[in-house]
C-alpha cells in the first residue's frame, strides 16, 4: 500500500476505446457522464485520435458533431494533454487503421463518500492503493 498526498481517493485508470469503422457513437459516452453526473467518476482527460497508416492524429471531440443527441463538443474542455509520445504510439498499436479512438483517463470516486464519513468521524485516511492481482489470487487461492 502507499501512502496518500492528495486527498484523492480513488485509483486513475484509462480506457483505450476503437471504433473501427471510424464513426464514434453515442452510447459509451452517455453512460459515462451518467457515472460523472453520479459522482462515482471524475474525467481527467479524454481526447480522440484518427489512425491510418502513418500513426494517429489527436482530433478535437468538437469534430465529431452531434451524435445521437450527445454534442462532442462538450467533451473538448476535458481534453488535457495529458498523454505524452510513449502514450500516442501505444495508442498507435492499439488502433486498426481506419478507425478513430478516445483515451479516457478516469478516477474511480466510489469510495469516496466512504472516506468523507470516516473523516467526519474523526478518522482520517493515511494510506491506500491498489491490490496486485497476483497477491489477491494467491490469498483467495488460499482461502
Amino acid at each position: 500500500m502507499s501512502h496518500m498526498n492528495s486527498p484523492s481517493v480513488g485509483p486513475v485508470d484509462y480506457l483505450v476505446i476503437e471504433f473501427p469503422d471510424g464513426a464514434v457513437s453515442a452510447g459509451g459516452f452517455a453512460a459515462l457522464l451518467e457515472r460523472v453526473d453520479a459522482g462515482v467518476v471524475f474525467i481527467v482527460d479524454i481526447e480522440f485520435f484518427r489512425r491510418d497508416d502513418a500513426g494517429v492524429t489527436t482530433v478535437p471531440a468538437h469534430d465529431f458533431g452531434v451524435v445521437d443527441g450527445l454534442d462532442f463538443g462538450d467533451f473538448d474542455g476535458a481534453a488535457s494533454d495529458l498523454l505524452d509520445a510513449d502514450d500516442l504510439a501505444s495508442v498507435a498499436d492499439a488502433l486498426t487503421p481506419g478507425s478513430v479512438g478516445a483515451v479516457i483517463v478516469y478516477e474511480d470516486l466510489t469510495m469516496a463518500p466512504v472516506v468523507a464519513a470516516f473523516n467526519a468521524a474523526g478518522a482520517r485516511l493515511v494510506a491506500s492503493g491498489p491490490v496486485s492481482t497476483d497477491d489477491l489470487d494467491a490469498a483467495l487461492g488460499d482461502a
